[in-house]
């Protein structure tokens, strides 16, 4: 059986913010993924609404994505593969963060898998056959929304596109997809689309 790790924020846990609801387990996109993979996968769905990439958040620090990762990895190790799916809510107005700033973030959850691969004792517990999971980004998607958001936040996300598509990091661009009427969340067919675009890419590793 093979173990994915998803990692992320309100788009990965399912959120309705419009009607402050979370969306019906059924058709959030992990578990749309789960039954489309049958038994041979387990899906492992850890998002948490306004998580952020870094550790910029002051008030609310479980919403610090950094500071809860490496916990939670290993209480699901060993897997095969890891997506990340953040970086959106850091192009919030609030925090005003450059899109270097939120790429160094992202690359920083690669980089502390790698260091715990490093070590012999960690190698041989917390990963399959001792060898390092497939990590995929799956980059900040298209928003429409201008109040937690603004013309820099466009601006910013793109540059963090334009930095993987130059990369040889395994990333998934979302842009264009169906959003809720707030333009921040996926909406069911938005979610219906990741897990379908999520598939290709483990698909692809057969």
């Amino acid at each position: 059986m093979k173990k994915v790790f998803i990692y992320g924020d309100s788009n990965v846990w399912g959120d309705n913010f419009f009607e402050g609801i979370r969306i019906p387990d059924s058709r959030q996109w992990p578990n749309i993924l789960q039954d489309k993979l049958g038994s041979d996968f387990k899906i492992f769905q850890e998002g948490l609404p306004g998580r952020l990439a870094g550790s910029d958040e002051a008030l609310k620090k479980y919403k610090n994505g950094k500071d809860s990762f490496l916990a939670i990895f290993r209480t699901k190790a060993p897997v095969d593969f890891i997506f990340i799916m953040l970086g959106t809510n850091d192009l919030q107005v609030k925090y005003n963060k450059s899109s270097d700033t939120i790429i160094a973030d992202l690359l920083w959850y690669e980089d502390c898998i790698k260091r715990q691969f490093e070590d012999a004792d960690d190698r041989k517990k917390y990963f399959v056959d001792e060898h390092m999971p497939h990590i995929v980004y799956i980059l900040p998607c298209n928003f429409s929304d201008t109040l937690v958001f603004n013309d820099k936040s466009h601006i910013e996300r793109k540059k963090i596109i334009d930095f993987f598509k130059k990369s040889d990091k395994n990333y998934i661009e979302l842009d264009n997809m169906p959003l809720f009427k707030d333009g921040i969340h996926l909406n069911f067919d938005g979610h219906e689309e990741v897990a379908s675009r999520v598939l290709e890419v483990l698909k692809s590793y057969e």
